[in-house]
């Protein structure tokens, strides 16, 4: 048995969410994935995402109408106003809040992609929005039902970030894959990412390094916060970042998702969507401000 064989045996002995039952699923996502560079491709991607979102929707919210999280009004290119201006966040505000919604139960959230991102999304508002905790009952609960995802998710992540995964033309072994566009640690890097191009905005990384250091200080016990904005850092700027800055992750040839890196340090893949969590609301908290820069906020606490 080749070694891309006996790789896909160890994703299927993870204890992760049956791979047939989102087969299909799988499959239509690589179809659109293997042709992304064409404009269609991508708007016909987008709206099916939009429309599978829409129905897992629907099983959360029984009749009710979806309430978004209310924020301040915040002026346009300000902090706050650019930390909703990303999709992730933004789609967040207007998730299921845990304090309402009507949770699907655990074996159907964790055996269908279609409530991934949901749940992901209903787990960002409660910390970032809603001022829950990770030791909320319906967030733990919510953790509870997506463990077995992330870590078919995290073998997924490994196995392909190994240089002999494929062997090439000859392996016809067609078992199915993970759907990573629906993964949670993927779709809550995205939002870091996001957060992280918030803060920065147009300031210098050199001089913003210190201020995000100091707001992840014991944020999560334990973690080194230099650790973690090497990490975000590092992931987010896969494209021009403000003035100075250069494409660190093709540079140093690391991943573009902070908790990729970051459960290659330090953190256990158990932990990685309470620590993706916790970051993101500190970083959260850095853009709650109508100033323009997080330096400035920082020089003038009350703006």
């Amino acid at each position: 048995m080749g070694r891309a064989s006996n790789r896909k045996k160890t994703q299927r002995q993870t204890g992760g969410p049956s791979l047939r039952r989102i087969k299909q699923d799988t499959r239509s996502q690589t179809v659109a994935t293997r042709s992304v560079f064409g404009l269609d491709a991508m708007v016909q991607l987008a709206g099916e995402r939009v429309r599978r979102r829409s129905m897992a929707l629907n099983a959360w919210l029984g009749d009710t109408e979806p309430v978004s999280a209310e924020v301040p009004p915040w002026p346009e290119g300000s902090l706050g106003h650019r930390l909703l201006a990303g999709t992730p966040l933004g789609e967040a505000q207007d998730a299921p809040s845990l304090l309402t919604a009507h949770l699907p139960d655990t074996r159907t959230i964790a055996a269908d992609p279609r409530h991934w991102t949901v749940a992901t999304e209903a787990l960002i508002r409660a910390l970032v929005f809603d001022g829950l905790t990770l030791d909320h009952p319906a967030v733990r609960a919510l953790l509870g039902a997506l463990t077995s995802v992330v870590e078919a998710e995290i073998a997924h992540m490994r196995a392909m970030a190994d240089d002999l995964y494929s062997i090439g033309p000859f392996d016809n072994d067609d078992e199915v894959g993970f759907p990573a566009l629906d993964g949670p640690v993927f779709l809550l890097g995205r939002a870091l990412v996001e957060a992280v191009w918030a803060v920065v905005g147009d300031d210098s990384l050199a001089d913003v390094d210190g201020v995000l250091e100091l707001a992840l200080d014991e944020v999560v016990p334990g973690l080194d916060a230099p650790l973690v904005v090497d990490a975000l850092i590092a992931a987010s700027y896969t494209r021009e970042g403000p003035a100075g800055t250069r494409p660190l992750h093709r540079i140093l040839n690391l991943s573009d998702n902070p908790l990729e890196l970051l459960l290659e340090d330090e953190v256990r893949p158990g932990d990685i969507l309470p620590v993706g969590l916790l970051v993101l609301s500190a970083l959260a908290q850095l853009c709650h401000s109508d100033s323009v820069s997080v330096l400035e906020r920082t020089t003038n606490p009350g703006t």
